[in-house]
């Protein structure tokens, strides 16, 4: 398999976008077919958001 990364630090930020658009549609969908309560998947993401909003979800270090 051959693997041709973005040339442009502006063709980055648009697959940037793009991965994290289809890692949250996946987590949202999964998230959807739990087998719990509505209000439960509710605070799901809503914790997912605030660890990612607070800048604590273990990603690359600064």
């Amino acid at each position: 398999m051959i693997v041709h990364y973005p040339e442009t630090p502006e063709k980055q930020a648009m697959l940037d976008a793009r991965a994290a658009a289809f890692h949250a549609g996946y987590v949202a969908q999964y998230i959807g077919k739990l087998c719990c309560p509505t209000a439960q998947k509710l605070q799901l993401l809503d914790a997912i958001a605030r660890t990612i909003r607070d800048g604590s979800a273990g990603g690359e270090p600064e």
